[in-house]
């Protein structure tokens, strides 16, 4: 007795018997109730209840609701079973080359492909896809990404997409590329067997193969901070395709403007294209704020896009705080110590910049420079600090290399040597030559040829002091000769500068007769028919040095802010500040323990990369007595690779547990000293290949002092750190050739028995002809007779057989 069924919405429902016992027992079931009747009517006879009607029924009832449980009546609730689509998998071409484009980029095309294939079939037929992306790995799709990858690996891609795919319920797999790809005969070998494995690869060229060709940036090497009024360099990658011979310019834009200043031009090289990789070099000037850089290749007619002919960059400003060590040996009639000290001592609520302009003044009145004043009594007497009480402290000039070498720039105003010991003067040739400290000497007293005469520190003055002559302080004209160098810059404005140039006033001299080294650049000379150099300038090791034999600190500096242009006092002061960040361009070492440095600014993959490190004791004496840990890290925190782009040493005892070639993110290596015992050196070999194609990582290298195993990370005490940023360049195979490989890809379609799509019609056909594959139908079943209203009805047909029989005398 089955109930017909019920349909609803979404499936049916009906009433089904499952017996408890197939027919083989129900013939035991019933044959042992018969063989139990007769055991039981021969042992006790015939029963006592008679042919009672009332009570047969009940009995019979009961055993009818038994039977009919045992029949396991249950209800089916049914659902139809879902209807699956052959599976179909979009794998995109994630590389930088779909960045080309005119009209839309090769990205966008593959996406409108997709998107009017969908909905040409309907949301219901475009289901059962998955997608993914691919560049140096597989991953999967997001829409929101850009093409970046700089390598296009399809064979990679295809070996572990193989494991995500079924082949009985695929319809294929549909590429989306330009079909510039590498290792183009891999791809074709995994076709064949995409092919046997009846996995269809088909293909959806994008990108148009018209064009004469492209340019592009590669990459650029420019430092990330640099110290403000400070000139730095740009190193420009680029390559080009198709157009050898063709001459075009590459520019330095400044983006940090807004409004109609948003972009300017600071600096342009021409260029003619040879066909690949190419580089050019530009140099710019920060000022006191940070900067956005843009290098741009003016684009050429016919260029298949001009996306790719910009790469920006950001140079932070360096914030360490400039310390200059201002030495004034002027012996006027009014007494040193008592001007200087009006720095310290005017009333408060009065200006004294309206009645006096200060070297000390002019160069805190930036934030990051710090400005210590000494004096020398007629110039010649050991330089002392001067207290706020107009009394002379007993602070001296540096006595030891630790403090001097705390200093990046010194002063010397009408100072003779003399007033330094022997001592003293060497160190302060070291401290230029091999520190990088900035030496600026003023004024004729400075430059008597018999004070220099046997002094360690004469090698650094650019004057050939056999050529002096003096003669009586006398003001004489000035005339720039190197209006372009960075200590002329006064004004961002060019005109406003030049007419500050052009109005410099007198400056007072004592020489007759001077001549520059031949090795010195002059900044400036007197403007008369036999001109003398006023200011040289001159590189001395890796420090600068600034002569001129005009006064311009002290009295004389005082002259200037009242007579220099329409702001006298900010004229000066500009200008002071330009000669002390000149000078100390090389100083960027400071009071540091360890100073590192690589020996090229950039690397291309396997080339050798060796790094140098010096450290110094608390006397800034040079020492190879801490140990120096190098510490490997990626430039972004967005890099998810494990290994940095460097062979592990083998002349280096590896403990971190790691197996690999290659070191690994965060692994330290002791680095060996010097043989010379002078530092410390690491060489290290560059793997041929990176990764993630253009990079570079971060070494972090610190000294240590002390037990190994007295701190927590068993290295000792630590002594300092610093950082190198290792910048690493390759030539991406995207930008070797960016026309599109139509040919290759057809053939792949081939090898793979898939097709080449040309329209969106063509994807529409193959998602809406997948085959269907319907699943068998859900069953959900209940029993029909776990009712509560059964269960008591049984029991109450019992209860009232037995009440019954104990009324009647049955029980």
């Amino acid at each position: 007795m089955t109930q017909a069924p019920h349909h609803f919405l979404f499936g049916q429902s009906y009433l089904s018997w499952i017996p408890a016992w197939h027919t083989s027992g129900w013939l035991i079931l019933v044959g042992l109730a018969v063989l139990s009747w007769i055991v039981l009517r021969l042992g006790w006879g015939k029963p006592v209840m008679g042919l009672c009607v009332g009570m047969l029924m009940i009995r019979g009832t009961v055993v009818a609701l038994l039977l009919l449980i045992l029949l396991g009546p249950t209800i089916v609730n049914e659902q139809p079973g879902s209807t699956k689509r052959a599976a179909l998998t979009y794998l995109f071409d994630g590389s930088s080359s779909m960045q080309l484009g005119k009209e839309i980029t090769r990205w966008d095309e593959c996406w409108s492909l997709v998107d009017a294939a969908e909905r040409a079939v309907g949301e219901l037929k475009s289901s059962d896809t998955q997608a993914f992306r691919f560049g140096h790995r597989l991953l999967p799709l997001d829409k929101s990404s850009e093409p970046d990858a700089s390598d296009s690996r399809l064979a990679d891609a295809l070996r572990q997409l193989l494991p995500l795919i079924n082949p009985r319920d695929t319809a294929g797999v549909v590429l989306l590329s330009d079909g510039r790809v590498r290792a183009t005969e891999s791809v074709e070998t995994l076709a064949k067997y995409f092919g046997e494995l009846k996995i269809p690869i088909h293909v959806a060229p994008v990108g148009e193969a018209e064009g004469t060709g492209d340019v592009a940036i590669v990459s650029l090497v420019a430092a990330p901070e640099s110290r403000k009024y400070t000139e730095n360099e740009v190193q420009v990658f680029f390559r080009s395709f198709g157009f050898t011979g063709e001459r075009t310019t590459i520019r330095l834009i400044d983006a940090s403007g807004s409004g109609s200043t948003a972009e300017k031009t600071i600096a342009s090289i021409p260029v003619t294209l040879s066909g690949g990789a190419q580089s050019a070099a530009l140099t710019f000037r920060v000022d006191a704020l940070p900067v956005d850089l843009i290098a741009a290749i003016d684009p050429l007619p016919g260029e298949l896009t001009e996306r790719n002919n910009r790469v920006t960059t950001h140079t932070e400003i360096n914030r360490s705080k400039l310390r200059v060590l201002y030495v004034e040996g002027d012996s006027t009639q009014q007494s040193l110590l008592a001007r200087v000290s009006q720095l310290f001592s005017f009333a408060p609520g009065t200006n004294a910049a309206t009645t006096t302009t200060t070297l000390h003044d002019a160069l805190e009145a930036d934030q990051d420079i710090e400005c210590v004043v000494l004096a020398s009594v007629g110039g010649r007497a050991r330089p002392t600090a001067i207290s706020a009480n107009s009394g002379v402290s007993i602070a001296r000039f540096p006595l030891a290399r630790s403090e001097l070498f705390a200093y990046d720039c010194i002063v010397l105003s009408n100072v003779s040597p003399t007033a330094l010991e022997e001592e003293d003067q060497q160190r302060l040739a070291q401290w230029v030559d091999g520190r990088g400290g900035g030496l600026i000497v003023c004024g004729s007293e400075s430059l008597q040829p018999e004070d220099w005469s046997g002094s360690p520190l004469a090698a650094a003055i650019p004057i050939d002091f056999s050529t002096v002559q003096f003669t009586s302080i006398q003001d004489v004209a000035v005339k720039v000769l190197a209006p372009r160098h960075p200590i002329w810059r006064m004004h961002m404005e060019e005109q406003r500068s030049a007419a500050l140039l052009n109005s410099i006033p007198a400056m007072s001299t004592g020489f007759r007769r001077v001549e520059a080294r031949s090795n010195s650049e002059v900044l400036a000379a007197t403007d008369d028919e036999t001109p003398l150099p006023l200011l040289i300038a001159e590189r001395y090791g890796r420090g600068r040095v600034l002569v001129s034999t005009a006064d311009l600190a002290g009295p004389a500096m005082a002259k200037l802010a009242t007579t220099w242009g329409d702001d006298p006092t900010l004229a000066v002061g500009k200008f002071w500040r330009n000669m002390v960040y000149w000078a100390t361009e090389g100083s960027a070492v400071g009071r540091r323990r360890l100073v590192a440095e690589s020996d090229k600014r950039f690397y291309r993959p396997g080339d050798q990369l060796g790094i140098f490190a010096r450290a110094f004791d608390e006397s800034a004496r040079k020492t190879q007595g801490y140990r120096i840990y190098a510490m490997f890290e990626p430039v972004s925190l967005d890099d998810m690779s494990i290994y940095a782009p460097i062979l592990w040493p083998e002349n280096i005892v590896r403990d971190s547990g790691e197996v690999g070639p290659r070191i690994a993110w965060g692994e330290e290596l002791l680095v060996p000293t010097h043989a010379s015992g002078e530092g410390f050196q690491l060489d290290l070999q560059l793997s041929e290949s990176t990764s993630e194609g253009d990079g570079g990582l971060r070494i972090e290298l610190t000294a240590y002092e002390g037990d190994a195993g007295a701190s927590a990370f068993g290295h000792g005490t630590q002594v300092d750190s610093t950082s190198l940023q290792i910048q690493i360049l390759s030539d991406p195979f995207e930008q070797q050739n960016p026309l599109p490989n139509r040919e290759f890809l057809a053939r792949l379609a081939s090898l793979s028995g898939g097709k080449v799509l040309t329209d969106a019609r063509e994807l529409a056909d193959i998602l809406g002809s997948r085959a269907e594959h319907q699943s068998p139908p859900a069953r959900d079943l209940s029993p029909a007779w776990s009712r509560w209203w059964l269960w008591l009805t049984l029991i109450g047909l019992l209860t009232t057989e037995w009440i019954w029989r104990r009324m009647t005398g049955m029980a």
